[in-house]
């Protein structure tokens, strides 16, 4: 597909679905003095917004959709064991990133796992100056794996990659995770 983006990392390969935004024009400052945009969205952009922003649980099955073809074909001869998510920062009711990995467990028949990676802050990445960006020790493995496998890290939003690459790096210390594939739903500015 042409939207997709090849990403490197701490993954052997990776890959975002789209773009989130393919246009922001600032518009003014809120009452808080933060930065107000008149967004246009990529047509999975939306999807993502719509499902993280506005409670819309069921966008997981039309981005899954948009993409199956490109994923299955992807995902063939990779031999991915498991599909776990990047552990997100902030609780939410419905959180995006498992939504989106269940609906792709299930419709490329691949095992999926939130509880082996967790944060051990709740600090959103994109809240910590640029310049004191360091995870190291932000990401713990709650289980590790019992027998050799492939891991299939994904995420909702990629923006610096600080996050995910902590993920890929702390699963890399697990002496029977073999290889590490990344796959986030959209790329945010950065």
């Amino acid at each position: 597909m042409e939207s997709v983006i090849k990403i490197s990392g701490q993954w052997d390969e990776g890959i975002i679905l789209d773009r989130y935004t393919v246009k922001s024009v600032f518009i003014d400052y809120d009452a808080f003095g933060e930065p107000l945009f008149d967004n246009t969205y990529s047509a999975v952009g939306q999807l993502l917004h719509d499902m993280k922003y506005n409670g819309h649980i069921n966008t997981s099955d039309k981005i899954v959709d948009m993409y199956f073809d490109y994923l299955n074909s992807w995902t063939q001869g990779k031999d991915i064991d498991i599909i776990i998510p990047v552990p997100p920062s902030k609780i939410r009711f419905m959180q995006p990133v498992f939504t989106f990995g269940e609906t792709l467990s299930s419709r490329l028949n691949i095992p999926y796992s939130d509880n082996i990676l967790q944060k051990t802050d709740d600090v959103e990445t994109k809240n910590i100056p640029k310049g004191e960006r360091n995870l190291s020790g932000k990401i713990k493995q709650l289980r590790f794996a019992k027998r050799r496998c492939n891991v299939l890290l994904i995420d909702d939003f990629y923006s610096t990659g600080q996050t995910s690459n902590e993920c890929a790096a702390v699963l890399q210390n697990d002496p029977l995770v073999d290889k590490i594939y990344y796959l986030a739903i959209a790329k945010t500015k950065n």
